[in-house]
C-alpha cells in the first residue's frame, strides 16, 4: 500500500453555515440528548458495565482519532442480533450488539463506529433536511421517533418523508455514504487500524443480501453496499500505510460477554466447553471467560471459581477477570475480600464506568450506607447520563435517612427517562422535605425544577 497519504484526507471539511440554516449545534445537542432520553424508555439498552465500558472507549478513541473532543460522543447498545448501529445529531451513536457478534475483528467494528461517527462530524441529516428545503424541528423529531419505533437508521430517514421525495434523498444519502466511507477510511487508519477493514467488512455485507432473500438486515438496507461502494472503499484504503496486527484479546472477549447474556445458560456453556475443545481456536481465553459467565448464570459457582481462578492465574492483572472474582466473592459470602479487591481496582481505574457500577454495587449490598452514598455522589457527577446511578444514590440516601436528597436523584432518574412529570414530582416532594433555613439547597431545589419545567415546555411545543 502507498504510504503518500494526501493531507485532505485527514482532514474533515468546514461545512459553514449549510446545516445551521436547519439547525444550530446548541438544537442538535438537544435533540441528541432528547433522543436519548426516549431511546432509554422505548430502546432495549444493554446495561452490561463491561460492554458499555468496552463500545464508550472505542469509540472514545475514534473521536479522538478524528480530531474531536472524545468527550462529545456518546455510544450505547442495543441488545439486538441485527447487524445495524445508527448515529443522531448531537454525538450519540447506537450500535446492535449483533453488529460486535457479525464483526471478525476489532478493525470491523471501528470501521462502522468511524463512519458513523462521520455523519454526525458532518452533520448529514440537518444537511439532507437542508437540501429538501422543507426541515423543521419537527420534521426532525419524526426523523427520531421513526428511528425509536422501527429501529431506523439515520441513513433511512426518508422512510419518514413523502413518497415523492424518497428518490431525492436516497441520491443525496448515497452522496453522505461515500464522504463518510472516505473520512471514516481516514479515522481508522488515525486510530492504528487496518484500513482495509471497511471494504472487507462491506464485502461480506454484500455477499449476506443474497442469503437474506428480503429479510435484510438493518444496517444493508440503511447502507445500501455496492460493488462500487466496496472498490471506492478498497482503492482508498490502499493509499494508507499497512497497519500492524491488532491485539484482539478484549475484543473477543466482549463477544463471549454477549453471548454469555443472551444464550441461555445451558447452551452457552456447551457453546463455550465446544469451543475449549477446538485445538485451533485463538480465543481460549475469551471463552473460558464467557463460560465463566455462564456458569454463575447457571448458579454453578464451583465451577466458575475454578474456571476465574485459571483466568486469573494466566493473566493476574486483567482488570475483567479481577471483577469477576471480587462477584463471585460476593456472591459466596466473602465481603471483605469483596470490597478490598473492588478498591484496588478503582485505585487503578478511577474513570471505569464498570469498576464504578460493580464497586457501588457491592457497597450498597454490604450495607456500607455511608461509604455508598458519598460513592454515589462522585460516581453520579462522573458519569452524569448514567440512570443506574442516580437510582443507586436514590436508595442510599434514602437508607442514610436524607429523604430530600434521595428524592432529588430520584427526579434526575425519571428526567433521564424523559419522563418530566415523575421527575417534577419527586422535587417538589424534595423541596417541601428539605431544610427550609438552608437558602442554597432550597434555592438548587427551585432552580432545577424551572428548568424541567422549561425543557418540558421546549419539547411539547416541537
Amino acid at each position: 500500500a502507498s504510504s503518500a497519504v494526501n493531507a485532505q484526507d485527514y482532514a474533515l471539511p468546514d461545512l459553514g453555515e449549510e446545516s445551521h440554516q436547519i439547525m444550530s449545534p446548541a438544537e442538535q445537542k438537544r435533540l441528541g440528548e432528547g433522543f436519548y432520553r426516549q431511546a432509554r424508555r422505548y430502546m432495549n439498552l444493554l446495561t452490561d458495565p463491561e460492554l458499555n465500558d468496552y463500545i464508550q472507549t472505542l469509540g472514545r478513541k475514534l473521536v479522538k482519532a478524528g480530531g474531536l473532543p472524545p468527550n462529545s460522543f456518546t455510544f450505547f447498545l442495543i441488545d439486538d442480533n441485527m447487524v445495524n448501529a445508527f448515529a443522531v445529531p448531537g454525538g450519540y451513536i447506537g450500535v446492535n450488539t449483533g453488529l460486535i457478534l457479525t464483526a471478525r475483528n476489532e478493525a470491523e467494528l471501528a470501521s462502522v463506529l468511524g463512519h458513523e461517527i462521520v455523519h454526525v462530524k458532518q452533520q448529514h441529516i440537518p444537511r439532507m433536511y437542508s437540501q429538501q428545503k422543507q426541515a423543521s424541528l419537527v420534521n426532525m423529531a419524526t426523523l427520531l421517533a421513526g428511528l425509536l419505533i422501527g429501529g431506523q437508521a439515520t441513513e433511512a430517514a426518508i422512510a419518514v418523508t413523502s413518497a415523492q421525495s424518497q428518490a431525492n434523498q436516497l441520491t443525496y444519502t448515497r452522496l453522505f455514504e461515500r464522504e463518510a466511507d472516505r473520512l471514516g477510511i481516514g479515522i481508522l487508519a488515525n486510530a492504528g487500524y487496518d484500513t482495509e477493514a471497511m471494504p472487507v467488512f462491506f464485502n461480506r455485507m454484500q455477499q449476506a443480501t443474497r442469503i437474506y432473500d428480503g429479510n435484510v438486515p438493518e444496517f444493508l438496507r440503511s447502507h445500501p453496499v455496492t460493488t462500487d461502494r466496496i472498490a471506492e472503499a478498497k482503492a482508498r484504503a490502499a493509499d494508507y500505510p499497512t497497519a500492524g496486527k491488532n491485539d484482539e484479546t478484549l475484543f473477543q472477549h466482549m463477544q463471549a460477554k454477549i453471548r454469555s447474556i443472551n444464550m441461555e445458560p445451558k447452551n452457552a456453556i456447551r457453546h463455550f466447553r465446544d469451543n475449549l475443545q477446538k485445538s485451533d481456536s485463538t480465543s481460549h481465553m475469551a471463552d473460558r471467560y464467557g463460560l465463566t459467565y455462564a456458569l454463575i448464570a447457571n448458579d454453578n459457582y464451583v465451577a466458575a471459581v475454578k474456571e476465574a481462578r485459571y483466568l486469573l492465574d494466566k493473566d493476574p492483572g486483567n482488570p475483567l477477570y479481577l471483577i469477576l472474582q471480587a462477584q463471585l466473592e460476593l456472591k459466596l459470602g466473602s465481603p471483605d475480600q469483596t470490597l478490598k479487591h473492588y478498591s484496588k481496582l478503582y485505585e487503578r481505574y478511577p474513570n471505569s464506568y464498570a469498576v464504578n457500577t460493580y464497586y457501588a454495587q457491592a457497597l450498597l449490598d454490604l450495607d456500607k450506607t455511608a461509604e455508598a452514598r458519598q460513592f454515589l455522589r462522585k460516581a453520579s457527577r462522573k458519569f452524569p447520563q448514567d440512570t443506574n446511578f442516580y437510582q443507586l444514590l436514590a436508595q442510599a440516601e434514602e437508607a442514610y435517612g436524607n429523604k430530600a436528597d434521595s428524592h432529588r436523584a430520584s427526579a434526575e432518574y425519571y428526567y433521564l427517562f424523559g419522563e418530566y412529570p415523575a421527575a417534577l414530582q419527586q422535587l417538589k416532594i424534595a423541596l417541601s422535605l428539605a431544610d427550609k433555613d438552608n437558602f442554597y439547597v432550597q434555592s438548587s431545589i427551585s432552580a432545577r425544577i424551572k428548568a424541567i419545567r422549561l425543557e418540558q415546555k421546549l419539547t411539547s411545543s416541537k
